[in-house]
Order: C-alpha cells, then structure tokens, then sequence
C-alpha cells in the first residue's frame, strides 16, 4: 500500500470519527423550537390524570384547585369550584404553543413577567399541576401581549416564549369558585317572613306577597365566602327573612352588612306543618323534595356568603320607602 493511500484512509477514517462524535454530540442539545409546537408536550397525554392545580404568586397570593370523588375544590374556601373555569385552564394549557422564542437570559425575565416566583416583587404566576401518578408540570404565566397571547416559561428551564392561548392565572380563590348558592321560583315560595334589624317581623303570603320577595332566592348566587360565625360579640344586629314553600321547605337567611360588603347565612329544612296545597298552576319542584333540602343545608352549614348589594336589599326588602 502506498503512502499516499494510507494517508487516505487515516483522513477517511478521522473524518468518520468526528462526524460520529458530533452526531452524538447533537442529540444532547435542547432541539430547534419552532411556531407552533407545545410548550407543555408531556401534559397533554396526562391532563385527565391532573388531580391539583396550584397558582401562586411572589406575594404570597395563592390558589389550590383539587380534584375530588365530588369534583373539583377550591381548598382556600372549602367550597366547589367552578368546573368549567378549571376544565378550560387545563385545555389551555395543555394546547398552549410556541407563537416565537423570547430571551434565555434570567436578568431580561422581569421584563416578560417570567421571572421565579421566590421574591415579592415578581410579577408572573406559576401554575403546578400534579397528577395521579405524582408528576408535576411547572410552569410561569408572565405578561400578556395582547388578548389572546403571552409570555411564558418552563420553571427551571431557561428558554421563554410567546405563546397562546393565555391562561388564567388568577390567584384569587373567590375568581374559582362555583358562585351558585340556590335556585327557588318565586311560584315555589307561598309566605316571606321579614325582619330587618331594629324592626318587628312581618309575614307576607297571598296578594301581600309580590313576585319580587318571592323571588328572593331565584339563581341566588354568592361573590365570596369564607367560615366565620355570623353570631358574635362583634357583629351587629342581623337582618333576618324566612323564605316558606308550598313543600314545606324553610329557608332561613340572616344578613349583615361589614363596610361595603353584605354577607348572609342560609339554614335549610323541611317542616311537614309549613305544607300547603299548591295553587292550581304551580308545579312540583324536585330540588325540594326532603332529600335535597338535605344536601342544601350540609352543603350551606358553616359558611357566611358574601352576595351583590342589592340581592342583599332585596332579601330583607331594604329598598327605601318612596
């Protein structure tokens, strides 16, 4: 063999070495990110498996959202959240996508909002999904840029996009809750029976008694809620109003007001004495019926609502007098 042959083989065979070591080199690098692919590719395969949602910010402002044999809990409030709210933040996520790549370096992420959530001035919210199998999928929600896209970041990874869609990072407990308290047609309700504070009681039925205070608990629904005692040292004289069905059913409702807040608590139960024969016209009402009164009063048992203003006139009829 030649010299000039053997110096081409060494070439040939140095040449195959490299290529094979860059080769190799290359499948350790993060891959090209291009518009459009996920930002979260492993959720998507494990969003029916999510089981808590946590959301919180460098305030310390938090938000836990779990999934129980009941549905879904804000944990904060002890009360139901609102299921279609939850559904849509993990579609959201689970189909947020690459709009473009933004900054790697840590000293430009406060200006996307994407900086770690360990200091009270970061503006951005972390979102940690955990599933049933104990994974957790992290991610920081920063700023958006428009109406339907914003910034975000992988917590722990260095790169951050613009993606869409934006998802509600609201650490608000109130923003998840099911607002619905009750539902009860003014054609159900037969006597109201008012007692504003500092005034005697006074019942109203028959002609007396007018669509609007019948109505009182029609698509009732609450603004917040917390577990505070309505009865204490502290508390001012309640307004009070007892809402009577046809069924018997007895709702009792007693009101406060705290500054610009009102808040009501609501006891449920059937009293066989309080039945009537219905009008000709007024139908049935199944959520009425023992069983459900039941489920009404547990699920209201040990909570203060807050609920709009002027439910709240309406309920013990503080409208003033023309």
């Amino acid at each position: 063999m030649t010299p000039i042959r053997v110096a081409l083989l060494a070439f040939a065979a140095l040449l195959a070495t490299g290529g094979a070591f860059w080769l190799s080199s290359q499948r350790h690098l993060p891959r090209e990110v291009r518009s459009g692919d996920a930002v979260m590719p492993q959720l998507r395969a494990a969003l029916n498996d999510v089981t808590e949602a946590r959301l919180s910010r460098g305030d310390g402002a938090t938000v836990t959202l779990r999934r129980t044999p009941q549905g879904w809990v804000v944990t904060e409030r002890s009360w139901r959240a609102d299921a279609g709210k939850v559904r849509k933040l993990l579609l959201d996520l689970a189909a947020l996508a690459v709009v473009e790549e933004k900054t790697h370096d840590p000293a430009r992420y406060p200006v996307l909002g994407v900086e770690d959530v360990n200091s009270p001035t970061a503006t951005g919210t972390r979102i940690d999904l955990r599933t049933r199998q104990g994974a957790i999928h992290s991610l920081i929600v920063g700023k958006a840029a428009g109406a339907r896209e914003g910034y975000v970041r992988a917590a722990g990874a260095p790169a951050s996009y613009l993606a869409r869609p934006q998802p509600l990072a609201e650490t608000l407990p109130a923003r998840w809750l099911d607002t619905t308290l009750l539902d009860v047609d003014a054609a159900q309700v037969r006597a109201v029976t008012l007692q504003p504070a500092g005034k005697p009681p006074r019942t109203l039925e028959g002609a007396d008694l007018t669509p609007t205070l019948a109505g009182g608990l029609k698509t009732l629904t609450l603004e917040d809620l917390r577990t505070r005692a309505l009865e204490n040292a502290e508390a001012p004289a309640p307004h009070r109003a007892r809402f009577v069905t046809w069924d018997g059913l007895v709702i009792d409702v007693a009101g406060r007001e705290d500054g610009p807040r009102r808040w009501i608590t609501l006891t449920a139960q059937v009293d066989p004495a309080a039945t009537r024969p219905r009008p000709s016209g007024v139908a049935p009402a199944a959520t009425l019926a023992p069983v459900q009164a039941d489920e009404i009063a547990k699920r209201l048992a040990g909570h203060e609502f807050e609920i709009q203003a002027y439910r709240f006139s309406g309920l013990f009829d503080l409208s003033p007098t023309p």
